[in-house]
């Protein structure tokens, strides 16, 4: 009575047990060995991480944000406090359309180990869009916020070794054959009373029912491999970011009016722009020797649609990056090029696109000569730098006789700085202030006065959502940057790849706008 149940009862639990394991490593291996494959995006151009420079309260301090590549991610959170005794720092994570009462629990920065004045933690992101990080800072001298506008985007997905596919593959394999076994034990000898040997009939039923669980497994990692499939079709077209497509024309009938077209749907459907610095729009265009440089501002005429008058530029071809910001606090570069095939003269036309914050760089000219003349913009710290090195692009800004030079707000910032790879694949628009759009600040923290979110607005010219002015926004950001002694400029940084790279200073004195050149060398490891 005893033996005959308890042969039973383990075969039944062997059973069980295997048809366990076979959900598990099948919904593993299904996964692993179709998610092989890499692509890599990025809402600007180069994996970047996120900076600003600011302060919370009586706390100067740097926010870096190392984003997560995968949509839900982690995210790294450094702050480096510059001066004063901290007792703690906290960061939350805030979604443009939640607020802080559908925010987490705000997680608590510990310090890094050698480094005194750094704190580290790390946030989870669950879904794609325009996020904000809220930084408390306390301490003896008092507390304070900031916060640091963060796009949450996926870039790639995440590839897997050879070697580990080969060996996870193996394991599935063993599974399954072990399932089979399993399943015609089962029949062979679950039933049986102890030292029975099996009949001719059962056994080529325990055959028959081990080809048929074998069918049966390959037919569900089949229809895992559909599933798998479709999952990742979704996540690369719905989730995985995917940079607008724009298109850039020059008029021919006047080869001076640049028109850039967004002609994404997804941007015709999409929340209205908010102003960035008093601009809809921050155009830069590079030649392809990385000669000749413009900032350009162009005036909007249709919701999709951007004319501009371009300045006098040399002959080439140009790559076109297009900065925006929408009023979700989302902000992204477009690209595209442009040819310019007839050499542009000075005109005296009473019809024109340009802006009075325009401003190009070109070389051969004269005009550079003699602002390189009256102003020196000189960096310091040398100009090699090594890859993910968290550095500050230190300036300082003199006259023809070595004295400092007064600065004028430019679009409200002291100055604006442009980090370009000759190879194309890296551009940044920075500030003193850091890498972040001023408009998703404005506009997180408008949104949060009344800690709930406003309605936005989509597919309208006009935003709900009205952000403070260039000039009450100029004195906050006027001095944020961490500067060191003879420093008039500092920009915090990471270089995100090693090569060849160029950056433009453009500064404001006396009414003129002064721009000017510099090549970096970036190296992989120190």
């Amino acid at each position: 009575m005893g033996t005959k149940p308890v042969f039973s009862y383990f075969s039944a639990k062997r059973t069980q047990i295997g048809y366990q394991m076979i959900r598990v490593w099948g919904g593993v291996l299904i996964g692993l060995l179709f998610s092989t494959s890499t692509a890599e995006l990025s809402a600007h151009i180069g994996v970047q991480n996120v900076f600003l420079e600011s302060k919370a309260g009586p706390f100067p301090i740097r926010v870096t944000i190392r984003p997560p590549q995968v949509i839900p991610g982690l995210a790294e959170i450094f702050i480096r406090v510059h001066q004063g005794d901290v007792d703690q720092i906290t960061a939350l994570p805030v979604r443009y359309d939640t607020g802080r009462q559908g925010a987490p629990p705000p997680d608590i920065a510990l310090p890094v180990q050698g480094a005194p004045d750094l704190y580290r933690t790390e946030l989870w992101f669950m879904k794609s869009g325009a996020h904000s990080v809220i930084i408390h800072v306390s301490g003896q001298e008092g507390k304070g916020e900031v916060m640091v506008p963060f796009d949450a985007i996926a870039t790639r997905t995440l590839p897997m070794s050879k070697a580990l596919t080969i060996i996870l593959a193996i394991m599935g394999i063993l599974l399954i054959a072990l399932a089979s076994s399993i399943a015609g034990a089962a029949v062979r000898f679950a039933v049986l009373p102890p030292k029975t040997h099996p009949s001719l009939q059962r056994l080529w039923g325990a055959r028959l029912i081990a080809a048929l669980q074998l069918l049966l497994v390959l037919s569900l990692i089949y229809y895992g491999k559909n599933w798998w499939d479709a999952e990742d079709m979704e996540y690369r077209n719905n989730q995985l970011y995917q940079p607008m497509t724009v298109e850039t024309t020059l008029d021919q009938s006047d080869p001076r009016e640049l028109t850039l077209t967004i002609t994404d749907k997804r941007f015709k459907q999409g929340a209205a722009l908010l102003p960035d610095h008093g601009k809809l729009m921050h155009l830069f265009l590079i030649e392809q020797g990385v000669d000749s440089f413009a900032h350009l501002h162009p005036s909007r005429s249709a919701w999709e649609v951007f004319k501009t008058e371009l300045p006098e530029l040399p002959i080439g071809t140009y790559r076109v990056f297009a900065d925006i910001t929408h009023e979700t606090g989302f902000s992204h570069t477009l690209t595209n090029q442009i040819s310019i095939i007839t050499p542009r003269q000075p005109t005296d036309s009473s019809r024109t696109f340009r802006d009075g914050d325009d401003s190009w760089l070109v070389a051969s000219s004269s005009e550079g000569e003699a602002s390189a003349q009256n102003v020196s913009i000189q960096q310091l710290g040398g100009n090699e730098f090594f890859v993910n090195e968290e550095i500050e692009l230190q300036f300082s800004i003199r006259d023809k006789t070595r004295a400092p030079i007064t600065l004028e707000p430019y679009m409200g910032m002291k100055s604006h700085l442009v980090v370009f790879k000759k190879d194309g694949k890296v551009f940044s628009h920075l500030h003193p202030s850091g890498s972040i759009s001023m408009a998703s600040i404005q506009a997180f923290e408008t949104r949060l006065q009344a800690d709930r979110p406003p309605k936005v607005a989509r597919a309208q010219i006009d935003p709900f959502c009205e952000i403070p002015s260039v000039e009450a926004s100029t004195a906050r950001w006027w001095d944020q940057e961490h500067r060191k002694a003879e420093t008039d400029l500092s920009f915090p940084y990471a270089f995100p790849q090693a090569g060849d790279y160029k950056i433009w200073v453009q500064v404001k004195t006396q009414g003129k706008i002064v721009t000017r050149s510099f090549d970096i060398a970036v190296t992989s490891s120190l």
